[in-house]
């Protein structure tokens, strides 16, 4: 605890990490995107007219092509409407011929920005093609693969966030409740090693610091669970799904530590004594929690979070740059902000410390 200009350097350079992940991850807008369309199905051979629901469109100044995407064929749909609105009005008379088969599709457009750039968009299996009894010849109802050649599935805005069916806006709290879970298991995993400091060396400020680190850690905790609950408020309508196995895992692993609070408070006579229990359950018990919300987690069937059971992880979306240049600051920064909170309160605790050995010398 000698270094407090150090820290102190630390925890500066912590917050502002913060503070740009706040500014930037607050300020710069959402990717546009495709919400939903008016109907989730097509009958073939029939015309349809439907609309199609826009997010964040301020930045198309024209939609130009709309395509469903089918495994082996692509149909082109004319724009019926093409003011900058945020609908716009779609007529696909589908052809699937005699030989083809009901199909689900995937919803493709292009359009011009206000900057002038042409810009993509696209809403994976969002409308099924029912195959009509009609539908016994195939007629130009669709198009070469050729056309899409020199067009990315990918939203081509420069700036923003990338977009994401169904998280929209919520995206920002990546920069908030994932980097808290990344400080959690880091202060957590601290308190695990001082604990075994103090257990090599039966040196009483060791349980200081693991006592310190473990209790800010929980606190991270709890904040991760909040951000997380408002979160999953958005995305999967609930507060908190009970059939989600990482948060059950959490709510075990939140538990067990809750239990470590419990077992230092019960224990207040012989500080040694306090400490050697203390410490053998957090080094116990730590490994357990990481089980519980990193790696059972995975091994799941079924799963709501990203990279846990059958979905796949943020790594595997189009996560640009522009996202980065913001997570690993959040995460470095909260780190930094809820470490230097640890090492404030052993601080206070060795102050406490000195001042209660230096009471019991007077008494002597």
């Amino acid at each position: 605890m000698k270094n407090r200009k150090l820290y102190k350097v630390l925890f500066i350079a912590a917050s502002v990490l913060v503070l740009y992940t706040l500014i930037g991850g607050l300020y710069l807008p959402i990717k546009s995107g495709i919400n939903k369309t008016s109907l989730n199905s097509l009958q073939s051979d029939t015309s349809k007219y439907f609309t199609v629901d826009l997010y964040n469109e301020s930045y198309f100044a024209k939609i130009n092509e709309v395509f469903l995407l089918s495994a082996d064929k692509v149909y082109y749909g004319k724009v019926v409407k093409t003011k900058p609105t945020k609908d716009f009005g779609v007529n696909f008379n589908i052809k699937l011929g005699e030989k083809g088969k009901s199909k689900i599709s995937s919803l493709f457009l292009t359009g011009v920005t206000h900057k002038g750039d042409t810009a993509s968009l696209y809403l994976p299996e969002c409308i099924f093609i029912h195959k009509s009894p009609t539908d016994t010849f195939l007629s130009n109802g669709f198009v070469s693969t050729k056309i899409l050649e020199k067009i990315k599935l990918i939203d081509n805005i420069q700036s923003g966030f990338p977009n994401r069916t169904l998280l929209f806006e919520s995206i920002r709290n990546l920069l908030y409740h994932v980097p808290m879970w990344f400080s959690m298991m880091f202060l957590l995993g601290m308190g695990m090693i001082f604990s075994i400091l103090y257990l090599k060396t039966n040196d009483i400020k060791w349980d200081i610091y693991a006592e310190s680190f473990n209790k800010i850690g929980i606190i991270n905790g709890i904040l991760g669970c909040i951000t997380g609950a408002m979160w999953a408020r958005v995305t999967w309508k609930s507060w908190w799904p009970m059939d989600d196995p990482k948060l059950n895992g959490v709510a075990i692993g939140m538990t067990m530590y809750f239990a470590y609070l419990i077992l230092r408070n019960t224990l207040k006579h012989e500080s040694h004594q306090k400490a050697r229990i203390s410490s053998v359950y957090g080094i116990m018990v730590y490994p357990i929690f990481i089980a519980l919300i990193a790696i059972m987690p995975k091994l799941a069937a079924v799963s709501l979070h990203p990279g846990s059971g059958d979905t796949v992880g943020f790594n595997n979306y189009d996560l640009n740059n522009t996202l980065r240049m913001f997570f690993y600051p959040a995460v470095i920064g909260w780190i930094g902000v809820f470490g230097y909170l640890a090492i404030l309160r052993i601080r206070l605790e060795i102050v406490k410390k000195e001042k209660t050995e230096n009471e019991q010398d007077e008494e002597n």
